[in-house]
């Protein structure tokens, strides 16, 4: 049997009742020659039992002890036989044409290692507008440094040489792992990103939270510290090295990195509420976000206010 042209990496843990819908937008692309690789990282729901129930020769199925997102990932890379890896979350919505345009920009940009698309957040009730996310290497990869957010994870494909060059995911149990993939990966290639809408992101209330967000971003930002130790030559130090060196610093800049997280988190919060058909807690959870920390939120409102459909 020859090898597909892609593999679609779907990694989850506990995404039921979303993850029957992720898994059919994959099968009903309208680009047939690929597989879907499917990581069940320990879920406690009803993941496993439908996981196992799909008979399409297309997917090959894993099942792992709780290890994390990074853990889930690498094993199953290590079972992907495409030329090109594709991302996919368990609980979002690939587009019908994502892995075609995707496959026909690799194939005809060999500069480029990694393509994401523009991405929608959506709910129950609706779709919200494009992400606007940079398109060009030079604006990804900047923003990329600056910990901004430059690509979705869940939407690229990549060429999977490239990906075991730089031996997949770091092994940390943290979250972040794609900032500190995609500052790898940028180190031996380009990136890009496919200025149309080709991958829906859910957007829902379960897994936002002010603390969460926190630990993303020092999660981020310890990515973005292994990246600057690795262009000065300088060794590498642990997390927990790393969050003591940042529990040092003043009162004042703990404190606005907490007021950060948790505007950051309310930001999240309002799109899932206007996505879940709730707009005027939508807009009050919106202006608490501005009242935090206006500067992050206002470059963000115009997403929420452009024309939206309905799921």
């Amino acid at each position: 049997m020859s090898n597909p042209k892609v593999s679609v990496l779907l990694a989850t843990y506990n995404a039921m009742p979303f993850l029957p819908a992720a898994v059919e937008s994959v099968l009903q692309q309208s680009f047939r020659d690929f597989e879907l690789i499917l990581v069940d990282d320990g879920s406690t729901d009803d993941s496993a039992q439908y996981l196992a129930s799909l008979s399409d020769e297309r997917i090959k199925y894993i099942r792992q002890e709780n290890a994390g997102l990074a853990a889930a990932l690498n094993h199953g890379i290590t079972h992907c036989r495409g030329q090109y890896i594709a991302r996919m979350d368990g609980d979002d919505i690939s587009l019908p044409q994502r892995l075609a345009e995707q496959v026909a920009f690799l194939d005809k940009n060999q500069d480029i290692g990694c393509v994401g698309t523009q991405t929608a957040p959506f709910g129950s009730a609706r779709v919200g507008g494009d992400l606007k996310l940079p398109t060009t290497h030079d604006e990804i990869y900047q923003a990329l440094w600056t910990g901004a957010h430059a690509i979705v994870h869940a939407s690229v494909m990549m060429r999977s040489g490239l990906v075991r060059e730089i031996n997949g995911y770091w092994p940390f149990r943290l979250v972040a792992e794609d900032y500190d993939f995609f500052l790898r990966l940028g180190e031996i290639t380009r990136f890009a990103t496919i200025d149309r809408v080709l991958y829906h992101t859910r957007f829902h209330m379960a897994s936002i939270n002010g603390r969460g967000m926190l630990q993303m971003r020092r999660s981020v930002d310890y990515a973005r510290d292994r990246a600057v130790r690795r262009r000065e030559g300088l060794p590498e130090i642990s997390f927990d090295d790393f969050i003591s060196a940042r529990t040092e610093a003043s009162r004042w800049r703990r404190s606005i990195e907490a007021i950060d997280a948790y505007a950051r988190s309310q930001y999240r919060a309002s799109v899932a509420e206007f996505c879940g058909g709730r707009p005027f807690v939508g807009y009050s959870r919106l202006a608490w976000a501005a009242i935090c920390a206006p500067s992050l939120t206002v470059k963000r409102v115009f997403r929420l206010l452009r024309p939206a459909s309905r799921c």
